[in-house]
């Protein structure tokens, strides 16, 4: 392990095993697919909103052109074929503008669902803070009665009494 918090530097902590490791391992895995599925939905938002935008230039410069070309009183067949292509570009754009709609309720669920993923995750890593600390703790405590029981064995009082002479 090589990340060691500040109540266990002291101490060495190579024989700490988090028995909630494969949960923890397994919410993060679940939180990175979250955030990829996010990514390609904040994706296809951006492309969506493009496509509107194009669409939006199109039907524009198309609306220019019909007003320009209304004054010299072409066919007025080709007049309605012009409005046609206008209102399918408006049709196609509404569309489109629901479709983002969706797609931006579907970012919105899938954010929560990180949220939620990542409020589990940062409370795993708590817990095995804190498991680590209880350890850390474990390991002073052992090394500390060992450490009085070897001075103790040391000390003179320890030592048999020396018989009177």
């Amino acid at each position: 392990m090589t990340e060691t918090t500040s109540a266990a530097r002291d101490v060495d902590v190579r024989g700490f095993i988090y028995p909630l490791e494969p949960i923890r391992q397994r919410q993060q895995w679940r939180l990175d697919k979250s955030m990829a599925e996010l990514a390609r939905a904040q994706q296809a938002i951006l492309e969506t909103e493009t496509e509107m935008t194009r669409l939006q230039h199109a039907h524009d410069r198309q609306a220019t052109a019909v007003a320009q070309a209304l004054p010299l009183r072409l066919d007025p067949a080709a007049h309605r074929r012009a409005l046609d292509y206008l209102a399918h570009l408006r049709g196609q754009r509404q569309q489109l503008d629901v479709q983002r709609k969706d797609q931006c309720v579907a970012r919105d669920r899938l954010r929560q669902e990180c949220l939620a993923q990542q409020v589990r995750l940062d409370g795993l890593a708590r817990h095995k803070e804190d498991a680590l600390t209880e350890y850390a703790d474990e390991i002073r405590h052992r090394n500390s009665n060992e450490q009085d029981r070897d001075w103790l064995a040391r000390s003179p009082f320890a030592r048999p009494p020396r018989e009177a002479e």
